[in-house]
């Protein structure tokens, strides 16, 4: 029984592995994905810095031009899957190398990445379509989410690397008995 469990849980896994690279994929590479933003205007999404200003929005919008804002409105789309896979995926991670018998905190942490991430997506979606009257609130919102997303993921892979070290450190005490 053992054994099915475990093959059940890597197969899982693995699922949840081949489903993030699969959307990464898409993301980068689809039609109106980040390439094409990239290719349009030279420059990516906001979605990958921590901190947004009015001048700094301003350079991305102006740079897309209006093809470039239309990628971008409909990369938001596949941005809302992404943060459940890539969460999903953390979390699977952390239940694997931790086991917990009972309800642990810490396999949960990815979980506020994702939602950080779907307020970020909302408030950055926002100021495109208010573009180009910005307003200062939503700019500091999408700013406060994207930090605290980026903030969350690191630790959220802290823990994965905690968590690593600390199961291969029982393995090899084990091995020495």
């Amino acid at each position: 029984m053992r054994n099915l469990r475990e093959f059940l849980t890597n197969a899982v896994l693995f699922i949840i592995l081949l489903s993030f690279m699969a959307i990464s994929a898409l993301m980068y590479f689809g039609i109106g994905g980040t390439k094409d933003i990239y290719d349009l205007s030279g420059m990516f999404i906001p979605d990958m810095n921590i901190f947004h200003s009015n001048d700094s929005l301003m350079e991305y919008f102006d740079a897309w031009g209006a093809q470039g804002r239309l990628f971008y409105i409909r990369y938001q789309y596949r941005d809302f899957i992404y943060p459940i896979i890539y969460s999903v995926l953390m979390s699977a991670i952390l239940i694997r190398l931790i086991q917990p018998k009972y309800f642990n905190f810490w396999v949960i942490v990815p979980m506020f990445a994702m939602l950080f991430d779907f307020a970020e997506n909302y408030f950055l979606r926002v100021l495109v379509y208010d573009y180009p009257n910005l307003d200062p609130q939503n700019i500091s919102y999408a700013t406060v989410f994207s930090s605290l997303k980026w903030m969350t993921i690191l630790f959220s892979l802290i823990l994965i690397l905690i968590a690593f070290s600390r199961r291969r450190i029982a393995y090899i005490k084990s091995q020495e008995e």
